[in-house]
């Protein structure tokens, strides 16, 4: 199973702007891939567990193994082609 979760706070400029364009492209490329939205304030222990301390932050994970992780600068383009290369090899 892969899923990707986004790292986000309400007061990210960045995320508002990134996270509907990342979310339409993922769901519309890659529809059987599992997406979970955090809210690092409303959850700040998995936040902490999962080592994130800038935003936006977006971990893959392939069966509960993070993969590959994009912290702050990033583009679309970049999180399709790590996925379409999971997708690879997982053909």
């Amino acid at each position: 199973m892969t899923e990707l979760i986004y790292f986000t706070s309400k007061t990210c400029g960045v995320c508002k702007v990134l996270k509907p364009k990342l979310l339409e492209a993922v769901q519309e490329t890659f529809p059987k891939v599992d997406i979970r939205l955090v809210d690092v304030e409303e959850e700040a222990a998995f936040t902490g567990q999962s080592m994130v301390f800038t935003l936006p932050v977006v971990i893959i994970k392939v069966d509960d193994k993070e993969m590959y992780r994009f912290a702050r600068s990033f583009s679309v383009y970049e999180v399709l082609e790590k996925l379409k290369r999971l997708r690879t090899l997982s053909s």
